[in-house]
């Protein structure tokens, strides 16, 4: 047992340091994102608006893509809250615990570095022990902040203990993320599959709680559950709902998942001491004899290497618009109590000059109604252009991924395998760009497809909505998604190393975005981001001139990030 350990606490504190400023940036994000909203979700749902949300989320679209609505039976904002973001908040922090472990055990054995550490008097289980150990350490920091943090910001619902079982949650699926990472990192042969097949695991523990949270309902103030249930109890995400923090506060969940991720940590450990190194317990599967037409131009192998991810987004994408679209019927009931969805119709100014006039929110609705009836488009349409005007900007992940692959495939020494054969680094460079661009367009017109689809089918009349509507509504972000891609292409071509602003100024602009709806936050800082350029319809016409302006500045981006490509040291990332 020493052998097998020996060390690890040293490789820990190695670990701990590599990941300094990546696990920082993560529990921070996760952090701000959980605690941050607090106190602005707090002000912006006032009792009435709570009331209608306690209404939509008995909506059983939205119970299986958040979970049931167990504050039902005790309206309190702490327990709507929970409902809002538990789930999600859960199933993030899993997610960064799969990248996180997989980069210290996988990846690192990919990379030839594990055989580095190998090579020095350090026991055989010690570094997958050292990269859980460093899991355990982040999820703890996550958890204590989380849970503090909620405690110090939330109102007089969100108690102490609840808090705790928030932090706790968010803890103990992260181990459990990481135990699946740990026991998928020894079955494959790759960081690839590994990292495909964890995220498979949670995405099929994730549907499978569907069924029996759909099962869940409130009857005269009391939960009732149905025979599905167990399909929730199965899956860790369904059972750590069963918490009701803030409304229940059962503490037993958390334990139960805890005894799973250690379960699931055994079998890597067990897996790991059997296995070879650089081998997984599944093996490779085996090549073709001969490489497919794809790989007969750089474009082609661009199109190979970004296959699957391409095709996981577009689903997802698919499936984040027909989501949007589950709550279309029950929009006009929200919007009548809610004042911050009337704000972002009518602005600050609007409401105030409605509320000194003692309008009630009803008639606050029949106001907007009646104003966007007299512009010629309907309720939904304009809750349709909000949904667009937030999607525009979140959209842009993927295509910044499959745009800065090509870093990856430099950083990683592959691109030179490619170039130095006779292919020139613009032919090599533009098969990436032209997939990012590409995929900007698809992906556009699949959150189109899945808004109106499931749209349709909520709405009394379907006619209020119509498919050109909202695939214009869509189509109109992509000048502005193709500047911030360019931007991807020149920096990529300047400074590569430098490559990381392109997500602090996505960052920027979907804050901007979000909050400049509100008059927020004056013109001209809106105007910093090309999506302050974009016509909000249907409020706004389009204009054609401003749309092939801002096309041809991302054509300029573009051109110049290759002419730099073209110049520089293809190393100039890993010197």
């Amino acid at each position: 047992m020493k052998g097998n350990f020996e060390n690890t606490l040293k490789l820990t504190r190695f670990m701990l340091y590599r990941e300094r400023v990546i696990s920082s940036v993560w529990i921070l994000s996760i952090a701000f994102m959980v605690v941050g909203l607090v106190p602005g979700m707090e002000q912006a749902l006032d009792p009435d608006s709570r009331e209608a949300l306690f209404a939509m989320f008995a909506n059983p679209s939205l119970v299986a893509m958040l979970g049931p609505a167990y504050t039902l039976a005790h309206e309190t904002f702490g327990g709507l809250y929970t409902t809002m973001m538990l789930l999600l908040s859960v199933f993030t922090v899993a997610l960064m615990n799969i990248f996180l472990v997989i980069r210290h055990t996988r990846t690192d054995e990919e990379k030839w570095r594990y055989e580095v550490v190998r090579s020095l008097p350090v026991g055989r289980l010690a570094n997958l022990t050292a990269a859980l150990m460093l899991a355990f350490v982040v999820n703890f920091v996550l958890a204590v902040i989380v849970g503090f943090g909620m405690y110090a910001l939330g109102d007089s619902s969100m108690s102490f203990n609840g808090s705790m079982i928030w932090g706790a949650s968010l803890g103990v699926i992260g181990l459990f993320g990481a135990s699946v990472a740990a026991l998928f990192s020894q079955l494959c042969a790759s960081s690839r599959t590994a990292i495909g097949s964890a995220f498979g695991v949670l995405g099929f523990l994730y549907l499978l709680r569907a069924p029996g949270d759909m099962q869940i309902a409130v009857e005269n103030g009391q939960i009732v559950t149905g025979d599905s249930e167990i399909l929730s109890l199965i899956s860790p995400f369904g059972l750590i709902l069963r918490t009701e923090a803030y409304v229940s506060d059962y503490w037993w969940p958390v334990f139960i998942v805890l005894g799973v991720s250690v379960c699931f940590t055994v079998l890597a450990f067990y897996f790991n001491s059997i296995r070879d190194i650089d081998q997984g317990v599944i093996p490779a599967r085996r090549g073709r004899a001969e490489g497919s037409f794809l790989l007969k131009s750089p474009s082609g192998l661009a199109v190979k290497l970004l296959r699957t991810a391409i095709i996981v987004w577009v689903l997802g994408m698919f499936s984040l618009g027909a989501s949007y679209g589950t709550v279309t019927g029950d929009i006009e009931q929200f919007m009548a109590s809610n004042e911050m969805w009337q704000q972002l119709m009518l602005g600050p100014a609007g409401i105030e000059a409605a509320q000194d006039a003692g309008m009630t929110p009803e008639q606050i609705l029949d106001m907007i109604k009646q104003a966007v009836a007299n512009e010629g488009f309907t309720l939904t349409e304009l809750y349709m252009s909000t949904i667009t005007n937030i999607m525009g900007v979140v959209t842009l992940v993927p295509i910044f991924m499959f745009m800065l692959r090509a870093k990856a495939e430099e950083r990683d020494i592959r691109a030179e395998l490619v170039l130095a054969t006779p292919v020139t680094r613009i032919k090599y460079l533009m098969g990436y760009a032209v997939i990012a661009f590409l995929a900007a367009v698809v992906i556009q017109f699949v959150l189109a497809i899945g808004l109106y689809a499931v749209a349709i089918s909520e709405l009394a009349d379907p006619s209020e909505l119509s498919f050109q509507f909202i695939l214009s509504a869509n189509l109109v972000y992509l000048p502005a998604q193709w500047i911030m891609l360019g931007i991807a292409v020149l920096l990529l071509g300047l400074l590569p190393k430098a490559t990381g602003i392109v997500w602090g100024y996505f960052a920027a602009s979907l804050f901007i975005m979000f909050f400049g709806r509100m008059n927020i936050f004056p013109d001209w800082l809106q105007k910093l981001s090309p999506f302050g350029f974009v016509p909000q319809l249907p409020i706004d016409s389009i204009n054609y001139t401003t749309m092939g302006i801002m096309t041809a500045i991302a054509a300029l981006l573009t051109v110049a990030g290759f002419y730099f490509y073209s110049k520089r040291d293809i190393n100039a990332i890993t010197h």
